[in-house]
C-alpha cells in the first residue's frame, strides 16, 4: 500500500484531537467516521472528509485498511475483536481495557492475526518534551536517577465531560477513575525513563461527587531499579496552578518539564537552569499516527507494542487496590 485508508470508530472529543493530528500526516486518509450518534459522525465527517456511518460493517463497505477505536473503555474488547476479525489493522485508544483479564483476551485475539498491526495510541510515548528529557537522561546530563515526580492537575472540561451523565463519570463504562484514564499519560513517561514499576502505595479520594471512580490520586511508585517516584493526578474542583508536569532528580542535577512545554536542565551552570528545548503536548498525537503509518505501510516495529500498555493498567489498578488495603501492592502479581 502507498496510502492508508482509516476509519474512526467513535466520534467524540478524543476522536477530534486525533483527526486534527491526522491532518499533519502524509499517507493516511480518513474514509469513514463511525458513531451511534448521527450528529457526532456527521460533524467528524465534515472535519475529515470521511463518510459518516453507524457501524464497523458500514465502514468496511466504504473501504478501510485500518480502524481507530476511540470509544468508552468498556466497549474496547468487543470492537477490537470485531475489527481484527474483519481483517483490518487496529489503533486503540488507551487504556486497552478496564481489567488485565480483558487486556489479555484482546492480546490473544491480536495474536491470532499476526499480519495485522495492533497498536495502543498512548500519545505520551511521542510527547516531544518527554523525548527531549529522555535523551538528556540517557546521555548522562543529570547522572544516575535518584527520584522523580509526575504531576497532573486538571479541571472538568465540557469537551471531555459534556454532561452530568458523561460516561467518564460512570465506573461501569470508564472502569475506574483518573488513575486508569488520564493518569496513563503521566505514568507512561515515568516508565519510559525509569523502567518497569514493581510496587505502589497510594491514597485516592472522590472529590468530584458525580464521579463514581476516584478523582484524586496521590501515590508512590517503586521501580524495579529501586528508584521511587511520586505520581499525582487530580480532577480539580477549582482553578489550578501551572505545576511542572515532571521532575527528574539525578546524582548530578535535575530536569524539569514545565506545564508550558519547556524542558529545563539544572546542572549547576546556571541557578535558573538552561532551557534545552520546548514542545507541544498536542504534537504527540502526530507522533502516534506517524508511527502507525510506518508500522502498517513500511513494516516498521512500533515504538511500543500493545502489550507494553499493560503496565499503565496494572499500575493504576494496584494504586486503587493500595488505597483500600493501606499497604504496598505489587503491580504484576
Amino acid at each position: 500500500m502507498s496510502g492508508l485508508r482509516l476509519g474512526l470508530v467513535g466520534c467524540g472529543a478524543i476522536a477530534q484531537w486525533h483527526a486534527r493530528a491526522l491532518q499533519s500526516t502524509k499517507r493516511t486518509t480518513v474514509t469513514a467516521c463511525v458513531d451511534v450518534s448521527t450528529e457526532r459522525a456527521d460533524h467528524l465527517a465534515e472535519l475529515t472528509g470521511g463518510t459518516a456511518c453507524s457501524s464497523i460493517t458500514e465502514a468496511l463497505a466504504i473501504g478501510v485498511d485500518a480502524l481507530a477505536i476511540l470509544v468508552p473503555h468498556h466497549l474496547h474488547q468487543d470492537l477490537v475483536t470485531e475489527a481484527l476479525r474483519a481483517g483490518v489493522h487496529v489503533a486503540l485508544e488507551k487504556p486497552m481495557a478496564p481489567s488485565p483479564q480483558a487486556c489479555e483476551q484482546i492480546l490473544a485475539v491480536a495474536a491470532q492475526h499476526p499480519d495485522r498491526v495492533f497498536m495502543l495510541t498512548e500519545n505520551a510515548q511521542y510527547w516531544p518534551e518527554v523525548l527531549i528529557a529522555q535523551g538528556l537522561i540517557r546521555d548522562g546530563a543529570i547522572g544516575d536517577i535518584i527520584t522523580a515526580r509526575s504531576w497532573h492537575n486538571f479541571g472538568i472540561t465540557p469537551e471531555f465531560y459534556p454532561s452530568q451523565d458523561s460516561w467518564r463519570f460512570q465506573a461501569a463504562q470508564a472502569g475506574g477513575g483518573v488513575a486508569l484514564d488520564t493518569g496513563s499519560h503521566w505514568m507512561r513517561p515515568l516508565r519510559m525513563i525509569l523502567g518497569e514499576i514493581d510496587e505502589v502505595v497510594g491514597v485516592t479520594s472522590r472529590i468530584q461527587e458525580k464521579m463514581e471512580g476516584e478523582s484524586l490520586v496521590r501515590a508512590l511508585c517503586k521501580f524495579q531499579s529501586g528508584v521511587v517516584a511520586s505520581f499525582d493526578v487530580m480532577l480539580a474542583t477549582g482553578a489550578v496552578a501551572l505545576q511542572p508536569h515532571f521532575q527528574f532528580t539525578g546524582t548530578k542535577g535535575e530536569i524539569v518539564i514545565s506545564a508550558l512545554g519547556e524542558v529545563r536542565l539544572f546542572d549547576g551552570s546556571d541557578w535558573q537552569g538552561t532551557v534545552m528545548g520546548t514542545g507541544n503536548y498536542m504534537d504527540s498525537y502526530i507522533g502516534v499516527w506517524n508511527d502507525f503509518e510506518a508500522a502498517v505501510l513500511d513494516n516498521k516495529p512500533l515504538e511500543a507494542d500493545a502489550q507494553y500498555s499493560l503496565g499503565e493498567v496494572r499500575a493504576a489498578l494496584a494504586i486503587t487496590r493500595s488505597a483500600q488495603t493501606h499497604q504496598w501492592e505489587k503491580v504484576w502479581s
